[in-house]
Parts: structure tokens; sequence; C-alpha cells
């Protein structure tokens, strides 16, 4: 396995882990999404089949992994800019986990671009 695959499956596990917590925060709330929790789920039937496809196109190395790389490693910046920025709310997403989780969704989706980005070109 090589760094940029390591990289994508870090990256994937904070993502569902904050989507996990999210669930439990109600972000569909926050974020004023349509469908409760069912149309919270559903929603990311598509993104975690994407991921799962993703990481095995990342360790092909091929020109789709590095597209999906580009995706997975911006959306690893979203819980930061989304929580900490737009949509910030004191009484959610306020345990030491939660900014642990953002935190670290971030760094690894930047190092994710970092990785990813020269392989495009």
């Amino acid at each position: 396995m090589n760094v940029l695959t390591t990289v994508f499956m870090i990256n994937a596990t904070l993502l569902v882990l904050h989507e996990i917590e999210s669930a439990y925060w109600k972000e569909w709330e926050i974020l004023k999404l349509p469908g409760h929790i069912t149309g919270f789920i559903i929603i990311h039937i598509p993104i975690l089949l994407l991921m799962l496809y993703g990481l095995i196109e990342v360790e092909k190395q091929s020109p789709s992994g590095n597209i999906l790389g580009l995706v997975f490693g911006i959306g690893g910046l979203v819980p930061f800019i989304v929580h900490s920025l737009f949509a910030k709310k004191e009484d959610r997403f306020n345990l030491v986990i939660s900014r642990i989780l953002i935190y670290s969704s971030a760094i690894s989706g930047a190092l994710l671009l970092i990785l990813t980005v020269p392989r495009l070109f």
C-alpha cells in the first residue's frame, strides 16, 4: 500500500466518523437538509460507494483515482469550513472528539490534495 492510499484511507475514515457524529448532532437541522434522518442516510449511500470505489482506484493509481483523491481531499476540508466558518453552533460539535475529527479531517484532506494535485497534470 502506497502513501497516497494510506492518506486516502485515513481521510475517508475521519470523514465517515464525522458523518456518524453528524447524525448524533442532527446535522440535517443545522444545514436545513430535507428528509430528516432518512434523507441524511440516503444522501450518504452514493458518497460511501464512491469513497470505497475511490480507495480501489487510488491504490491502482488510475486517473479516476486521482480525481476521487481530489474530490475527497476537498471533502476532508469541508467539515472544518462548514463547522468553523459558516454553520458554527456553540451547542453542537463542541466535544473534544468533535474538534479532533474536524481538524484531523482538514489536515488529512489537505495532505491528500498535496499528494493528488501533482498527479492530475
